[in-house]
């Protein structure tokens, strides 16, 4: 056999790895409740609906997202600690009222899932996705497929999409919550060393932007899931640039108009008018930039 055959033969190979693990990852995505988790729903009668259990949402006049929380800053550019205490106590009151939802009760009954979750944040820290290569290198697109799948156990990737699922009305809140929570940096003390470095916000960031494995993962969500990860990726994404720190060279400017595009075309959102003037503003910059 020559070289260029078993050049070829190697690359059908790799083909056919790819396709069937990105086949395995969108049926395991598509299909139905393990059995044993169905049953276990059996045995919880007057559980209610998604739809019609309360959400996590404070009891305020919601008229913006910085109304959410008052950014305070001090002279040296860190923030107040009103403002620190203010983002730690609403992580914790999230994670409170998860403990008293029976979907995440039958999970693990006795289970803090705050503890739960500075392990899951933890793990994802200690080995964060590749955002950039796919092209390049094959098994970067295998390792991106299948990333959740490695790095988390069944337990936790059942919680987080049970979450997802059944805090929609609180999307919004919740996320924009996280998402001041992960890019406090040293602006707020952080004595447990639990929040992740920019470094690898960024890359998850990218990995939701710029990879097969993860636009597959966000594609299998509802639309306002997607548009508002999407979303807070791009901004991510957009503070690396600003920084100088956008290691992998992610473009996203091809991202930003067809978001706006879709958040106009999606009148469920709160803070509509803002994600829009924000997304305004990131193409602003990129323009000025050319």
């Amino acid at each position: 056999m020559t070289r260029d055959k078993r050049i070829v033969i190697l690359l059908v190979a790799l083909g056919v790895v790819v396709l069937a693990g990105l086949g395995y990852y969108l049926y395991s995505e598509m299909k139905g409740e393990p059995e044993e988790l169905l049953e276990a729903r059996k045995d919880t009668p007057g559980e209610t609906a998604p739809s019609e259990q309360r959400q996590a949402v404070p009891e305020v006049e919601k008229e913006t997202l910085d109304s959410l929380f008052k950014e305070e800053t001090n002279p040296d550019g860190t923030y107040t600690e009103t403002y620190c205490a203010q983002i730690e106590e609403g992580l914790v009151d999230f994670f409170s009222y998860l403990d008293e939802q029976r979907y995440v009760k039958h999970l693990d009954s006795g289970k803090n899932s705050y503890n739960r979750f500075k392990k899951i944040i933890k793990v994802m820290s200690a080995e964060p996705p590749i955002p950039a290569g796919e092209g390049i290198d094959p098994r970067i697109i295998v390792r991106n497929i299948f990333f959740f799948f490695r790095i988390l156990d069944r337990k936790d990737l059942r919680l987080i999409k049970d979450v997802v699922v059944n805090e929609q009305a609180g999307m919004e809140f919740n996320l924009n919550l996280f998402y001041r929570w992960l890019t406090l940096g040293h602006r707020c003390p952080d004595p447990e060393a639990r929040r992740p470095s920019m470094k690898v916000i960024y890359q998850y960031a990218g990995y939701f932007l710029n990879t097969i494995g993860g636009r597959a993962y966000l594609f299998r969500r509802s639309e306002r899931v997607r548009l508002l990860v999407t979303y807070y990726c791009l901004l991510i994404v957009n503070e690396a640039d600003k920084l100088g720190k956008n290691d992998y060279g992610i473009d996203i400017v091809p991202f930003i108009e067809p978001l706006k595009r879709e958040i106009g075309y999606y009148p469920k959102f709160e803070f509509q008018g803002e994600y829009i003037d924000q997304l305004n503003e990131m193409d602003d910059y990129y323009l000025q930039k050319r």
